[in-house]
This record gives C-alpha cells, structure tokens and sequence, in this order.
C-alpha cells in the first residue's frame, strides 16, 4: 500500500495515527544519538584470560598489566580505532563487602604517595587536583597486587572499594584524549592473604555477566565490521 500512496504524491504519515506518528519521530530521534556514542567501542582489558567469548562484541585491547602498559596501550588503541567510547573490563580485589560485577563510579590513584612534600595520598604533586568525593563504586589502582587493604591504603582519605592495577590509568587516558569512558570491575578476590589464589580461580568467572552488560546496554560495536 505504501508504494502506491508515494506513486500518488501522498504521505504515508496520512494513514498513521497522531501516537504512531511521535512514536516514529520519537525513535528516529534517539536512535541516532545512541547509536553515536554506543556502536563504535572499544573493551580494554589486562589480560587475555580476563575476556572469554567477548571478542564477538567489539575489537578487545589487551594492555598488559599495570599503570603504564594500561596507558600506553589505550592510547595506541584510540589514535588507531578512534572510538567514541572505551568500556574496561577486568577483576578486581574487594576492600569493602562488594562483590560481582560493579560499574565504577570513582577513580583514585592510590599508590601515589607524596605526603613527604606536603601532598595528599592519591593525588600527583603540584598537579593542581584534590581527592574527589567518592561517588558510586570507588576504584583504587597501583602497581601492586593487594594482599593486606590496612597496609597497603594507609593514609588515603577517601573510601576505596576495590583494588586494581589499571582502571586509573585508562580513565586518565580517556579524559585526556576526550573519548567516553566507563569501567566494569569483576570481584575476584578480597585483598587479604588468599588473594592470590582467589584471583586464579575467580579471574575469567566475570566474563558471562559482563558478555549480559553488553547485549544489554551496548549491543554489537560497529568497529567490528570498519
């Protein structure tokens, strides 16, 4: 029928409805909107072992472990694919109760230790920054694997809810390169003595509830096929 009516010169929006008609314009609004700083993604991870069955959603970076290989290899990756969003995904050690997968809300470097000087814990000196106010979920990374929480955050005044080696230094990339950035954090581990076991049993668990995440809220990245 639709053919027809455009041979004869009328709308077909004639022979809709006034609710049908917002509908349609309603949805051919926000589509595009989403599709433009969802579609084209990027997941970043550490490790390989951390990302069973998700390379069917978006090209995968593996950076390697750690702050610095974390924002090298983020940095290589937006110059390269351009995305319009990263989302990280990895394991991480509960400090607090937290456990199962978690979106991060907060970022803290926290093994940046200046207090010698005169500077807060968390906070790089002479960089004009003051710890934020913790929001959501609160990430601490640094470059050492947590086995002892009181030790190993001593002197940081703000809350930290999980420990990693990584989410900092991808989130600081991000902003820097202005791309969207959001990180999903899987508990693995709770930072006490049995962690280094707990994480070699737990670190691929996550995968199939963040693979729900994505069919979810992302869907399929359009980098795959560019």
């Amino acid at each position: 029928m639709s053919g027809k009516i455009m041979k004869m010169g009328l709308s077909p929006l004639k022979y809709l409805s006034a609710r049908a008609v917002t509908a349609l314009l309603a949805f051919a609004l926000v589509l595009p909107a989403q599709a433009a700083d969802q579609t084209r993604y990027l997941i970043v991870s550490a490790l390989k072992a951390e990302t069973p069955g998700l390379e069917r959603f978006a090209p995968i970076i593996y950076t390697g472990v750690g702050k610095v290989n974390a924002a090298l290899g983020l940095y290589d990756a937006i110059i390269h694919y351009k995305p319009d969003l990263v989302i990280n995904y990895g394991t991480a050690g509960a400090v607090t109760d937290t456990r199962g997968l978690n979106k991060i809300g907060t970022f803290i470097e926290r093994d940046m230790d200046a207090r010698e000087i005169g500077f807060q814990r968390g906070i790089a000196p002479f960089s004009g920054e003051s710890l934020p106010q913790a929001k959501g979920i609160v990430l601490g990374t640094g470059d050492s694997f947590v086995s002892d929480s009181i030790k190993a955050l001593d002197g940081l005044g703000i809350r930290i809810d999980l420990v990693d080696m990584e989410g900092y230094a991808l989130w600081k990339v991000s902003q820097k390169l202005g791309v969207k950035f959001v990180s999903y954090k899987y508990t693995s581990d709770h930072a006490d003595g049995e962690a280094p076991s707990d994480w070699e049993t737990n670190v691929a668990k996550g995968a199939k509830a963040f693979a729900g995440v994505l069919e979810k809220e992302y869907g399929m990245s359009s980098l795959l096929s560019e």
